[in-house]
């Protein structure tokens, strides 16, 4: 009887644990919400300057691995770079973040996985209605907390271990490390020699040296991918407007379709009026990151309109501020697009906006000296409201 009993209390017991266990369908569930909730913690702690919680969820040997990976760095450097990073490493993942003591503003704009491993999109504002976006490669440990094991930073034009693995490859660069940089057979011995002076100089960012170098170099050595990106951070590093501008040009030229660089290349292209260019820089770079974003669609809506695609620029702006309706670029955008289809009505409700959310006074003086708005400033809609107080 007694066994009779015991039996029962124990298949009891495995019946109501399999009743419990989770399916696999809410097991997916829950590494998803695990993401997404994870992530927004990291971002939320990032938005209010704090890089704590980023830090926290790098993992140091993982990163090493990735930014020494098959690359052929000097045995000194390498050392050494492994030493000291026991009491930098916080430092070291920190100089990825564009993060100030103000604070940083960051947008959690998507996250998405499958299994234990995630991908996530991150918006960060910078001053004059400039973006930077980073994604996220994720993984979940095991104790379901979200672990960042790299990220690419579109405005710098590559993967954060590629580019701290670079710094350790121009620390030194050995010409067995150099001719792998490099993407064709035959690299003869004088191109060989170039290409390393060139990586010292911009080590030791000699501006002046790199730019005798790179001016005597040959094509098919001028438009290796390291090259380029090179040139460009170098040039920002700087701060010479004119060697980035050089610099652009030949990113535009060697590697116009690279999603990577479209960020960098926009700061080429709208000042050099190539809308249609810019058009599809932000087209492709909008399909790499996959993800709904206002301030993309307020710059969608600013491209299509000096393109004189009208509507087109009506509908991205419409589309930002459904998406973000405190984000300041998609009012002016509105403000645009509106005014420029004589959609008056809607330009002054965009003028409010920007008025009562941003602090702005947009009486006539500080809208005519904008060619677009003339039409607006002689509607009857703009007089009204400006009569009225508003």
């Amino acid at each position: 009887m007694k066994d009779w009993a015991a039996a029962t209390i124990l298949l009891a017991t495995a019946v109501a644990g399999q009743a419990s266990a989770a399916t696999p369908e809410e097991e997916e569930l829950a590494r998803q919400a695990a993401f997404r909730d994870g992530m927004q913690e990291i971002v939320t702690a990032l938005d209010a300057g704090d890089t704590d919680r980023f830090v926290a969820a790098t993992r140091e040997d993982e990163l090493l691995e990735r930014i020494f990976g098959l690359r052929l760095i000097d045995q000194k450097v390498k050392r050494s770079f492994s030493d000291d990073l026991e009491f930098r490493y916080a430092s070291l993942v920190e100089s990825g973040l564009p993060v100030s003591e103000e604070g940083t503003d960051a947008t959690l704009l998507g996250v998405e996985s499958r299994g234990n491993r995630g991908r996530a999109v991150v918006r960060f504002d910078l001053p004059d209605f400039q973006f930077n976006y980073h994604e996220y490669e994720l993984a979940l440990d095991d104790g379901n907390r979200v672990v960042i094991l790299d990220w690419v930073d579109f405005l710098n034009g590559e993967r954060f271990s590629d580019h701290i693995g670079m710094m350790l490859v121009k620390a030194a660069p050995g010409r067995p490390a150099v001719r792998k940089l490099i993407d064709f057979q035959n690299v003869r011995e004088p191109q060989l020699f170039q290409f390393t002076e060139l990586l010292k100089a911009a080590r030791d960012r000699r501006k002046d040296r790199y730019v005798e170098i790179l001016k005597d170099m040959d094509e098919a050595l001028r438009r290796q991918r390291v090259v380029v990106l090179t040139s460009v951070q170098l040039a920002k590093q700087v701060r010479d407007r004119r060697m980035l501008r050089s610099a652009l040009v030949e990113m535009a030229q060697y590697h116009p379709e690279e999603p990577l660089f479209s960020l960098a290349l926009l700061d080429y292209y709208f000042p050099a009026r190539r809308f249609e260019d810019a058009h599809g820089a932000l087209v492709r770079l909008a399909g790499r990151l996959d993800a709904d974003d206002a301030a993309m669609e307020a710059r969608l809506s600013a491209a299509t309109l000096v393109m004189g695609r009208i509507a087109d620029a009506n509908a991205h702006a419409d589309r930002a501020l459904e998406l973000e309706p405190d984000l300041e670029l998609a009012w002016w955008s509105a403000l645009r697009a509106r005014a420029a289809a004589e959609d008056y009505g809607r330009a002054v409700a965009a003028l409010a906006a920007l008025e009562k959310d941003f602090g702005y006074k947009l009486d006539r003086a500080a809208l005519e000296r904008d060619p677009g708005l003339a039409g607006l400033l002689g509607s009857g809609e703009y007089l009204s409201w400006r009569e009225g107080g508003s």
